[in-house]
């Protein structure tokens, strides 16, 4: 019965996050680059360099859908291929330092979005909204 009653609960939590929060900072800290492009530079940073099969894994898309969003960052310099040394078959892609930059200047006007956004919570608010957000983040990284 918990089972069901905190889906439901999570079920519509998403929408009202992606009303609240979600879009609001995707506005407002635009990167001129795709959700899919930004994420293949999230997971270059947390990964480190990785070959094309192992991003398109973690990106949960085929190869070949991946190929496209890889070449676009190429051209924009935030990202790079690299050959194996041992076998120039095994390409492995890299965050470059503009990249790495783009990133945390993303982070920062998402921050600065949400920050503004908290301004209105009192402090009793902002410790409980602190309190849950942690205690939910901690519960959604045992999820698998």
């Amino acid at each position: 019965m918990h089972d069901l009653k905190t889906a439901e609960t999570l079920f519509h939590l998403i929408p009202l996050l992606e009303k609240r929060f979600f879009r609001t900072v995707a506005q407002l800290s635009k990167t001129g680059l795709s959700p899919m492009q930004m994420h293949a530079l999230i997971l270059l940073k947390e990964n480190g360099a990785c070959t094309m099969s192992a991003l398109a894994g973690e990106m949960l898309m085929p190869k070949q859908q991946v190929t496209p969003i890889i070449d676009k960052l190429v051209t924009e310099k935030l990202v790079q291929r690299e050959y194996d040394p041992v076998d120039r078959r095994i390409i492995r892609i890299r965050l470059t330092t503009l990249g790495l930059e783009l990133l945390e200047k993303d982070k920062k006007n998402k921050l600065d979005v949400l920050t503004s956004k908290l301004a209105n919570l009192d402090a009793s608010d902002l410790q409980s909204l602190d309190h849950a957000a942690t205690t939910f983040l901690k519960l959604i990284q045992k999820l698998p």
